[in-house]
């Protein structure tokens, strides 16, 4: 139990500012009372260690709590006749996961693995390690733990060509009962919406009540280049601007977690062991059967047995170094690293990313905006009374869609994120320093943010042509992998970002909307680049490289494919091929990246494979049952 909920330790604080007077003293006794309200550990599934010790055999073991994994695991334990073990390397959310505007805050937290890329000339060149940062969740709702709480689905296009390539259910219309399933939609109630949305989902999704002046100001901009101002991105159209749904209640975050394991916490077949890490799936000797799993918990190796089903849910950069270190992956590797070979895949291969270069613009603004007094105000306001500016993500939920090459077209290249930050946002938090750009970039972007207000604009690539790979590192499953993100290496890559910033960011500073906001182009003027013209495709070339971020969409290390498919690791089913026994359940299987944010998408995966898995398992007892 966490100490803000124990009531001996928190009798035993509030006793010891006896002195203070009375209202001092009930305001911390509500400060209490309301954080473990919020995140305390009474919320969440107890963990079940002592339970596995003492009998470790489970019908399914789900190796992930992200945000298809505690999908998966709750959806199996429907089944009252079957034991479910969900497998978590983290622990519960914490106070600081909760709290929406603070999502910045959980890169290089605890509750993130804080991954890195391997350095590469061609681009994170302005990163102190040479680099970009791949931060991914470490706790129960995994990445939808730490994410920036966008609900947004992809494109219809980016499931019907899934379809095309022959993974059969996988179209459209395939998806979205399962994308509705999920869902617990906020917005106005009609016809066109029934369509798209569910109202009685685990999932809240929240639908802006109250724009923020400056959302208004991009949307605005926006339209006036031409873009269509659309109500729901995941309705009947995914192109223009919009402000975008997200996953928040009453304002807190609304991870898998609050979703899908709170609700089951008490679930008499469903037990969660905690600071617990997939390291290998076990096989019967002699054969490609699955018959376990190795998890590694304080320093001790404890082995989980399965009747039917292994399923791994652990993220398209953890799941791969599992079945790495398995024996599943390229023969070649595998024997690089001397582990015995079960199943050759390409495993790792394939592995696709959103990239975004930010454009800046600019206007003066109050030095002391974020003033200790104003800081504080905020946080009581959150934790006491549940309103301020805390509550939600504003004013950074805009978001758009367009495509640079076809504006007629429905499926989009590019989006867009636009994130207004206050003067001397810094103070607060350091988004430069906690991405881990040198001192260069993080001296100067401090420098811009002083006494300015600063819009960034996310120029985020969504169909890459390049694409990377995940190997091992070592054999010891404690070391992470080596991510090769291998951005711009195809040059059509970086053509399209050039594009993109010349017909959308650099064209916003020409409206009438910025204009009257007194917003103006500004650039972080980078050594490196000063030798080329700020016109020039060069620059905007170099900045590129100089300045990559990544959204944080790691997918495909595992894709799915139908048979003959020699690029495939898992067949339309999440079937792992050449073994028995194993699913992967994850934005591994995709396989392209979703023109979009990937949670939502992983949720919908999530979905599906469960009751993939239901379909199989049940039909099969009926068919014994009949004979």
């Amino acid at each position: 139990m966490s100490w803000a909920c124990d009531p001996v330790l928190t009798s035993n604080i509030v006793n010891s500012y006896q002195t203070a007077g009375p209202l001092f003293m009930q305001s911390l006794q509500t400060f209490f009372a309301a954080q473990c309200a919020l995140v305390g550990d009474h919320i969440w599934p107890a963990d079940a260690t002592q339970a596995v010790l003492d009998d470790p055999n489970y019908d399914f073991v789900v190796v992930g709590a992200g945000s298809a994994g505690a999908t998966v695991a709750n959806r199996l334990s429907e089944v009252p006749e079957w034991k479910v073990l969900l497998v978590e390397a983290g622990g519960n959310p914490t106070l600081n996961t909760e709290i929406p505007h603070l999502f910045y805050n959980n890169m290089r937290s605890p509750q993130d693995w804080a991954y890195k890329t391997q350095p590469d000339n061609a681009a994170c060149r302005s990163y102190t390690a040479k680099g970009c940062a791949w931060p991914r969740g470490k706790a129960l709702g995994g990445s939808s733990s730490i994410n920036f709480m966008f609900y947004v689905r992809g494109n219809r296009a980016d499931f019907d060509e899934w379809a095309a390539d022959g993974n059969y259910g996988w179209s459209y219309d395939d998806v979205l009962p399962y994308f509705r399933k999920s869902e617990k939609f906020t917005g106005i109630f009609n016809e066109e919406n029934q369509k798209y949305h569910n109202y009685e989902g685990n999932l809240n999704v929240d639908v802006d009540k109250q724009s923020h002046d400056f959302e208004h100001m991009i949307i605005n901009a926006a339209i006036e280049l031409g873009l269509k101002n659309s109500t729901d991105i995941n309705g009947e159209s995914q192109m223009g601007v919009m402000t975008s749904q997200t996953t928040t209640k009453n304002g807190h975050r609304f991870s898998t977690a609050r979703a899908f394991l709170a609700p089951i916490k008490d679930r008499k077949n469903f037990h969660v062991i905690k600071h617990a890490q997939g390291t290998k799936v076990l096989f019967v000797p002699g054969t490609n059967k699955v018959s376990g799993v190795m998890l590694h918990k304080d320093g001790k190796d404890i082995v989980v047995n399965v009747r039917k089903e292994l399923i791994l849910s652990s993220g398209a950069l953890n799941s791969p170094q599992i079945l790495l270190l398995s024996g599943i992956g390229p023969k070649k590797h595998l024997e690089d690293m001397k582990i015995e070979v079960k199943a050759d895949l390409p495993v790792g291969e394939n592995l696709q990313d959103h990239l975004f270069v930010p454009t800046f613009y600019t206007k003066p603004g109050d030095k002391d905006y974020y003033s200790v007094s104003t800081i504080a105000k905020n946080f009581a306001q959150y934790i006491l009374e549940g309103t301020g500016p805390l509550i939600n993500t504003s004013p950074n939920r805009v978001i758009s869609f367009i495509n640079t090459t076809d504006p007629n077209s429905y499926a989009s290249d590019m989006q867009f994120h636009y994130f207004v930050l206050p003067p001397g946002v810094y103070n607060v938090l350091d988004i430069f320093q906690k991405h881990g750009l040198n001192d260069e970039a993080y001296t100067k972007f401090k420098k811009m943010n002083e006494d300015k207000f600063t819009l960034v604009i996310f120029n985020t690539l969504l169909k890459p042509k390049s694409a990377g790979k995940i190997l091992l590192a070592s054999k010891n499953p404690l070391e992470a992998p080596l991510f090769f993100a291998d951005y711009y290496k195809d040059p059509e890559d970086m053509a399209t970002v050039i594009r993109a910033m010349r017909q959308h960011s650099l064209k916003l500073g020409d409206t009438k909307a910025l204009k009257e906001a007194g917003f103006k182009l500004d650039w972080l003027d980078i050594d490196a680049c000063k030798k080329f013209d700020k016109d020039s495709d060069d620059y905007l070339d170099c900045i590129s490289r100089e300045l990559t971020f990544s959204l944080y969409h790691p997918t495909s290390t595992a894709k799915m494919g139908p048979d003959g498919d020699e690029t495939a690791v898992v067949d339309p089913e999440l079937r792992v091929r050449k073994v028995q026994g194993l699913r992967v359940i994850d934005a591994s299987i995709m396989p392209s990246v979703v023109r979009g944010n990937t949670n939502a998408p992983s949720i919908m995966i999530g979905e599906k494979g469960a009751d993939m898995i239901k379909k199989q398992w049940l039909s099969n007892h009926k068919l014994h049952t009949e004979l």
